[in-house]
């Protein structure tokens, strides 16, 4: 083969064995970037997520159920703190309770919330006997009927109608419960009415402010 022809052939080969090598060079590095802009891009997401995701509300993670005094109450020092009461109960079958009364607080006389106030002779007996009873008359697992409730003298005040069709006869589903939370403060079991749990929340820290 003469001498000009193989190197002109060699020249081709170079040629081609340099384009080949870059093209897979080039493949390799789109490769690599691709996959190190996976942890960035991750990264940039979840704070992203973070950023947008709403902070636990106040009520949630300050609203205590228990609440320790050793102070008793008595329905005549809850009624001088401005609680009205409208009613009062028969204890009878609400184990250790010594009163419980139904009735309304608030500033504005025309939008006052509804209680329910059970006494005990002590914080212990609050707890141990008016908690299981207690949570009977509040929130979506209330038994609101007198074959379900283990006492049922309060059962027309812890119930309320939803869906009151007006200008009609019609009451609606009178099956909802009227407290949505309750409190244990000191001798006492607070009922407190709301159409949702954080409406009862503030509900109960209303009156408990007065108490306190």
């Amino acid at each position: 083969m003469p001498e000009r022809v193989r190197h002109t052939l060699e020249q081709s080969i170079m040629k081609a064995l340099i384009a080949i090598c870059a093209q897979h060079l080039s493949l390799v590095l789109v490769a690599v970037l691709a996959v190190a802009a996976v942890p960035a891009c991750g990264g940039k997401a979840t704070a992203v997520e973070e950023e947008k995701a709403p902070p636990a509300s106040q009520s949630e993670s300050t609203f205590r159920q228990i609440r320790p005094s050793d102070h008793v109450f008595t329905v005549d020092e809850v009624i001088a703190a401005g609680f009205k009461r409208s009613k009062s109960y028969d204890v009878t079958g609400l184990q250790a309770a010594t009163a419980a009364v139904y009735g309304f607080f608030g500033p504005d006389p025309y939008n006052r919330k509804e209680y329910e106030i059970r006494f005990y002779g002590s914080h212990d007996d609050a707890v141990q006997f008016g908690v299981p009873p207690g949570k009977e008359a509040f929130g979506e697992n209330a038994k609101l009927t007198e074959e379900d409730a283990t006492w049922d003298a309060d059962l027309t005040e812890i119930r309320e109608c939803q869906g009151n069709v007006r200008g009609s006869h019609h009451v609606g589903n009178c099956l909802n419960p009227k407290y949505r939370a309750m409190v244990v403060f000191a001798n006492l079991i607070l009922l407190c009415q709301g159409r949702e749990e954080a409406e009862s929340r503030q509900t109960c820290e209303e009156l408990l402010s007065v108490l306190k």
